[in-house]
């Protein structure tokens, strides 16, 4: 019963998390995915609250000062500079350092190449660098968490241990002590010492909002793994997902966790996200077409895709610009997707015009019709809800409502696979294009630049409010569309709903604060191209800072590492209201090396995984390019996208990361991730943007904040 007795006491935590910072406003309710279940309430007793409070009463001081030193002896710095460009060459330079007369030097040296051989899979190298710089350096605790890392990594989980317990009495910081508990709960763990991994586990729970879903995810792992306990692994899980609704490994543990205990709704709903995540993988193939088989033609009906009855913004006044052509229905890799079918409504009478025949059918308001491929003709039926044809196209065909405030709602879209976009309804302003293709048809929506940017603020604000804000995206928006319509004015679309920079989820999820924010930023224009980001720690990919304190950072390897366990500073303009929901800004995740392995066997059979070797990073670190080496061969990824998706199936936030991979033998069982912010890191951060609003910027401010060297425009000429 000592699990049960624990993981009972750890429940009754979650409510002490208030009391760190007791003058908070009220926090918002937590973002946690719709596949996410209720989870069932526990009855704990005042005393067991009462026993664990000592531990959560973290002061801000706490929780946001930073010992952490980046500095680096001259000759490491410029080494380090040449890095991001050429990693390879990188390490033969640190190289010529490793026995430098200056200790300083040659322990920094060896640091690393410490963290470059662990990189390079070249696990022997990595510990026998980090022994030299640990005797070099020997009150350095930097130095011995690195090398407490390292031996995990290595599979030394004794010696890793007692390497973490010996860095507590080289230093008390949060930062260390945090990231020297973590490591021991997982030398623990691995070694199955999974009680008193539990336990180490529960001090970080309690203590620790930067770890809280990863920490969630490990006890919901050992309740599962162990019988006493089972019944309280959903409990974790649904903690990890709703503190980070990325937490890839809690979803496919809760998947398995479903599939278990016979809830087949459950086991459809987790496995049918993982799958419109990794849509090649195959054991999540078979996992769909047997659920499928339970549930039928109903299968659809049980995602988690919006459904409209009919329009719900019914009149939106039009604001005359730029046309934009958006593809609908694209997939993770920007392509729009064949569908097979979908019911049209108009909340206004609709023209059908056909591309050759001109005119051919006025349809009433509020009226669905379906339009349907015929896999006989290769053209497009046009039917009312009775399924009568009312007219048959081998051409492309326009829908535009006779009144321009009028809204167009594409319901139940379909394809062959329903997983390979979000087929959720949409209600849309402008016309319809319907074109017919071999397998089905595209649909394109031409409307005004002015009408779709509330739109596309609206999946992006989340719990952003303050106008300034909103103001400041609506122009990032407004320049990044514009930017791709003069890019691609020859091509069949500009854009797709699922655009990296920006996507549509419909019109019926504007409110009227998108739409002030739209209206009063409309006649401002960048003079350069723009993009935005969610959530930013304090180090961008250019050089722009989000805090008014200066830290000292500087790019090196080892220095990347150190970053992904500071502290965010009490002033970070993106820093969330509610202290328990940092991953948006500071993130952990574990993933499964065979998981990793299978993904880039869909580019190139590599073998068993052995190394993941960043060859080229930006300035400060953030992995821009990664060779994933195996027993076989190699492969290399040359896009952040790219790495992210074969890391993690593109759950991982960000590109600005450091990885512990933790070996058996010489293959890669799993690989632990730390990372910092969202996107690339590039441009607007938006979070931020809410932040420095709060402080009495107005949204030129907050532009010229993030974009120092353009030009702000209006109509009539330069504002700044």
């Amino acid at each position: 019963m000592r699990y049960f007795t624990l993981f009972v006491v750890l429940l009754s935590s979650v409510a002490v998390w208030a009391q760190i910072d007791p003058q908070a406003e009220p926090a918002p309710e937590a973002d946690v995915t719709p596949e996410v279940a209720a989870a069932p309430v526990q009855t704990v007793s005042k005393s067991s609250i009462a026993a664990h409070r000592v531990d959560s009463k973290l002061n801000e001081v706490t929780l946001h000062k930073t010992v952490l030193d980046y500095s680096l002896p001259p000759e490491i710095k410029n080494v380090a500079q040449n890095c991001p460009q050429e990693p390879d060459d990188c390490y033969f330079a640190f190289k010529t350092f490793e026995n430098a007369a200056d200790s300083r030097v040659a322990a920094a040296a060896n640091l690393e190449l410490a963290v470059l051989s662990l990189q390079r899979g070249q696990v022997k190298q990595a510990l026998s660098h980090i022994e030299k710089a640990a005797k070099l350096s020997p009150e350095d605790p930097f130095v011995e968490l690195t090398h407490g890392w390292i031996l995990l990594s290595a599979g030394k989980y004794k010696k890793a241990h007692e390497t973490f317990d010996h860095l507590l009495y080289l230093s008390a910081d949060f930062e260390y002590v945090s990231s020297a508990k973590l490591g021991a709960a997982l030398a623990l763990y691995f070694s199955g010492h999974k009680d008193k991994a539990a336990e180490q586990l529960q001090y970080l729970y309690v203590s620790n909002p930067y770890t809280i879903s990863f920490v969630s995810y490990m006890l919901g792992r050992i309740a599962w793994e162990t019988k006493a306990a089972k019944k309280m692994a959903p409990v974790f899980l649904q903690q990890a997902l709703s503190h980070d609704e990325k937490n890839y490994a809690a979803a496919a543990l809760f998947a398995k966790l479903s599939e278990k205990d016979k809830d087949k709704l459950r086991a459809w709903q987790y496995y049918a996200t993982l799958y419109s995540l990794d849509p090649q993988n195959e054991e999540l193939a078979d996992k769909i077409e047997k659920y499928a088989q339970d549930f039928g033609n109903k299968s659809i009906d049980y995602l988690f895709y919006l459904r409209l009855e009919q329009p719900i913004v019914h009149e939106m006044t039009s604001t005359p610009s730029e046309v934009v052509k958006m593809a609908l229905y694209a997939d993770r890799n920007q392509l729009p997707q064949e569908l097979q079918q979908i019911t049209v409504m108009a909340s206004g009478t609709v023209q059908i015009t056909d591309e050759k025949r001109g005119d051919v059918l006025k349809v009433p308001s509020y009226i669905e019709k379906i339009i349907e491929y015929n896999p006989q003709t290769k053209g497009v039926d046009f039917k009312n809800s009775k399924g009568q044809v009312e007219f048959s196209a081998a051409y492309p065909f326009k829908l535009t409502t006779d009144n321009s405030k009028k809204t167009i709602l594409v319901k139940n879209a379909l394809t062959e696979n329903i997983f390979s976009a979000d087929l959720s309804d949409k209600e849309l302003k402008g016309s319809l294009w319907v074109i017919p293709d071999d397998g089905g048809f595209l649909l394109i929506n031409e409307v005004y630049a002015e009408d779709l940017i509330p739109a596309l603020l609206a999946s992006q604000v989340q719990n952003i409010t303050h106008e300034e804000a909103l103001k400041s995206l609506a122009v990032v928006l407004r320049a990044a569309l514009l930017d791709s319509v003069a890019k691609r004015q020859d091509e069949p679309y500009h854009i797709t709903d699922n655009d990296v920079q920006f996507q549509f989820k419909g019109i019926n999820l504007i409110f009227k604060t998108l739409l002030d924010a739209s209206k009063d930023s409309g006649a401002i224009r960048l003079t350069k191209s723009a993009s935005a980001y969610a959530n930013c720690g304090v180090v961008g990919a250019q050089s722009i800072l989000n805090t008014e304190e200066k830290p000292n950072y500087v790019f090196s390897p080892a220095n990347v590492s150190k970053y992904m366990l500071s502290n965010p500073p009490a002033d970070l303009f993106s820093r969330p209201q509610d202290p328990t929901q940092w991953s948006a800004v500071k993130w952990i995740n574990l993933y499964e090396g065979k998981d990793i392995q299978q993904r880039v066997a869909y580019k190139k059979n590599i073998g068993k995984l052995r190394a993941l070797v960043p060859t080229k990073l930006s300035p400060n670190g953030r992995v821009l390019a990664m060779r994933f080496e195996g027993s076989k061969d190699s492969y290399e990824a040359t896009t952040p996208q790219e790495v992210l998706f074969l890391l993690s199936a593109g759950t991982m936030r960000s590109n600005f990361f450091d990885l512990v991979p933790l070996y058996k033998g010489k293959d890669i069982l799993s690989i632990l991730v730390r990372g910092y912010d969202s996107g690339l890191g590039e441009g607007l951060c938006l979070r931020a943007a809410e932040g420095l609003a709060k402080q009495g910027r107005d949204y030129q401010g907050i532009i010229k904040y993030y974009f120092p060297e353009a030009r702000i425009l209006d109509t009539t000429g330069a504002i700044h």
